[in-house]
């Protein structure tokens, strides 16, 4: 009786885990594209889950008004923008957003001080 009581559980475990929606981007399961981007006057913008680098692109700038001066696209992975007090910025691509963000950091550190991220987004 114990085993079929475990069968008839590990049955109803598989059908309520193909019972469970999982997100997915405009692009589907596929791999995707994403954007953020920056402009002078503090504009920012940022697009995930795109089929095309150019939709990436241009819905970031969308983002921006179209005042978007630095625009960064990233593939499958997370992206962010950096900027520091005297404006430098940095940007970074990495597989997670704690990662992509503390690279835009150290690389915005190399020519400023007080770096923040400003924008990020994953397209995964």
């Amino acid at each position: 009786m114990a085993r079929i009581t475990l069968t008839v559980s590990a049955l109803v475990a598989l059908i309520g885990l193909q019972a469970v929606p999982v997100a997915a981007g405009e692009c589907g399961y596929d791999y995707c594209w994403g954007a953020v981007g920056i402009g002078p006057s503090g504009e920012w913008g940022y697009s995930y889950g795109k089929w095309s680098e150019e939709d990436a692109y241009n819905t970031a700038q969308d983002g921006c008004r179209w005042g978007c001066t630095i625009v960064k696209t990233f593939y499958n992975s997370c992206g962010a923008i950096a900027v520091a007090d005297n404006g430098a910025w940095g940007f970074g691509r990495e597989w997670n957003r704690e990662l992509a963000e503390s690279t835009a950091v150290n690389w915005c550190m190399d020519n400023g001080r007080n770096c923040r991220t400003r924008v990020w987004a994953c397209s995964k």
